[in-house]
């Protein structure tokens, strides 16, 4: 997962907007191939700590110098960006597509996009604060960060487009961020086949769980229950349903005519749309969890070595499930 949100703003948001500059800025094309060829990792900075889904009004200010160079600044705490990975712990440099506001000549010229180099391998740039945020436990996310700007002194071609203030501002605001609602669908399609995946595991584990009843010795796999077998149906029924809608969602908004609020619009409708299913994996899953071997063992094991009585080890299968061995103390 966490490879996969790195690959997502690596190519749909970082190389996505460079390129849809490339043919009127062809001094890009290094920067592109540095970046295709990820010899640095490309990020995206919109949102700040003050301003998430009320992005357009986002604070951090570009200045445009005398000299024709820019000077982005964060004014306060509440418009640090919020959180890309911007630090140089994997090693490898990191540019990222900055959004701020141009301001000219104390006039303030809209939300624009800058290309920003945040740190090489090793130290950050100059003038670029770097802040760690701290891990969820049980998880293994990136490295998400806020970043603030300190008068960070950026050449004249960092700008990626005009310096003139746009007529309708809300709609430039949304032609320059067009690639997010990409972004939107792509990571939401994604749950799709985790759906599919979460029910097989559970049809599995269903099948070789076998109860005995307590008047004969018949075993019966758990999957004869109605409770076990219900939402593993369901959870295969909606991947199904799922899969036909996110295919015929992609030919929609892959269309060359589509415009660019029909595309916002279908990324939107199956975002929401496909939690509502996902929330069968739960209900799968935790049925798995009940059944399964490993959860009794490690019980097993926790229960024997609270008691002193005995030495336990523990080995795995080729299965994943545990096996508890016991070793009388003598």
């Amino acid at each position: 997962m966490t490879a996969f949100i790195i690959a997502t703003i690596h190519l749909n948001l970082c190389i996505g907007i460079l390129g849809s500059f490339y043919m009127s800025r062809r001094d890009l094309s290094d920067l592109i191939n540095d970046v295709l060829d990820f010899k640095a990792c490309g990020e995206f900075m919109l949102t700040e700590v003050g301003h998430g889904l009320d992005a357009r009004n986002l604070e951090t200010t570009t200045t445009l110098l005398p000299s024709g160079c820019f000077d982005p600044r964060s004014p306060s705490e509440a418009v640090w960006k919020a959180m890309p990975p911007s630090t140089p712990l994997c090693g490898v440099p990191r540019v990222a597509v900055v959004f701020a506001r141009l301001i000219v000549d104390g006039h303030d010229h809209g939300v624009k996009p800058f290309v920003v180099k945040l740190c090489d391998a090793q130290p950050m740039c100059r003038g670029i604060t770097s802040r760690v945020l701290p891990v969820r436990p049980g998880t293994k996310p990136p490295d998400h960060t806020i970043t603030s700007f300190d008068h960070v002194l950026l050449p004249s071609t960092a700008l990626l487009g005009s310096k003139s203030k746009a007529s309708d501002t809300p709609r430039d605001f949304l032609r320059q961020i067009w690639r997010v609602s990409v972004g939107t669908l792509s990571l939401s399609i994604m749950g799709v086949s985790s759906i599919r995946v979460g029910s097989r595991i559970a049809l599995s584990y269903s099948q070789r769980q076998l109860v005995t009843a307590v008047s004969d010795a018949v075993k019966t796999p758990v999957l004869h229950f109605s409770t076990q077998r219900q939402p593993i149906v369901k959870g295969f029924a909606s991947y199904a349903v799922l899969q036909a809608f996110a295919k015929w969602t992609i030919e929609q908004f892959c269309k060359k005519t589509a415009r660019g609020n029909v595309r916002q619009a279908l990324a939107t409708d199956f975002k929401a749309t496909h939690p509502k299913y996902a929330c069968l994996l739960f209900l799968a899953l935790e049925r798995v969890l009940a059944v399964s071997p490993t959860i009794t063992n490690i019980y097993l094991l926790a229960e024997s070595y609270s008691s002193g009585s005995e030495n336990v080890s523990a080995g795995f299968t080729s299965g994943g499930a545990v096996q508890a061995e016991y070793v009388t103390v003598v």
